[in-house]
């Protein structure tokens, strides 16, 4: 009986020791609030949530800091900041990639203006045979023309004329489009030659 009662004895020493020894070991936390009044306690008090800690020991003696949180403007700011990297990290890579694709097909600027004038020597060809075509036809139509005067309404060479005009009309329309497609072709190689410039004259300066 005896040695039960030195049992339940000892542990509620235990049980009420535990908490003190842990609290020998805790650190207290200090604080000042935004209008400038200190906090001390085991756990910085509420006013303490949205401001820098200050950790110190039993002694007085500062242990740690802890900065106070971001504000919520802050934490936008940061978020904001994020996205505006993320997006330049992206256009600099799409850049780089770029440039890359164009020293691949291309290994001096002589490259460039070779394949510009190939191109457009095919375009010119198409083009001039275009006009030739559209010149016999305008040739036909001026021959018909000077017949259809004396021609009567239902003379099937009314019906030759109209088709005539047709078929120019068609050719002028290719014409103007083999047109815009060579400026089209001039101004993307003469890009490519001006982006090739930059890119080697940079690169060599970053040497």
């Amino acid at each position: 009986m005896k040695l039960v009662n030195r049992l339940i004895a000892l542990s509620i020493i235990t049980v009420f020791a535990a908490p003190f020894a842990d609290a020998q070991e805790q650190t207290i936390k200090k604080c000042k609030d935004a209008s400038g009044k200190w906090h001390y306690g085991d756990i910085a008090a509420a006013e303490c949530a949205r401001s820098r800690v200050t950790e110190i020991d039993k002694r007085g003696l500062k242990v740690d800091v802890h900065e106070a949180p971001p504000t919520r403007e802050e934490l936008e700011a940061a978020r904001a900041a994020e996205v505006t990297r993320q997006q330049e990290q992206a256009r600099a890579q799409e850049q780089r990639s770029r440039e890359n694709h164009l020293l691949t097909i291309y290994d001096s600027e002589q490259s460039i203006i070779l394949a510009r004038d190939a191109r457009l020597v095919s375009i010119d060809k198409m083009l001039k045979s275009d006009e030739n075509y559209k010149a016999k036809l305008q040739e036909n139509l001026n021959g018909l023309e000077k017949l259809v005067a004396k021609a009567s309404p239902d003379d099937p060479v009314h019906k030759d004329i109209e088709a005539l005009r047709n078929q120019i009309r068609e050719y002028e329309e290719a014409i103007d489009s083999r047109l815009r497609k060579r400026e089209l072709v001039i101004g993307r190689y003469n890009s490519d030659l001006n982006r090739y410039r930059d890119i080697v004259k940079r690169r060599k300066a970053a040497k």
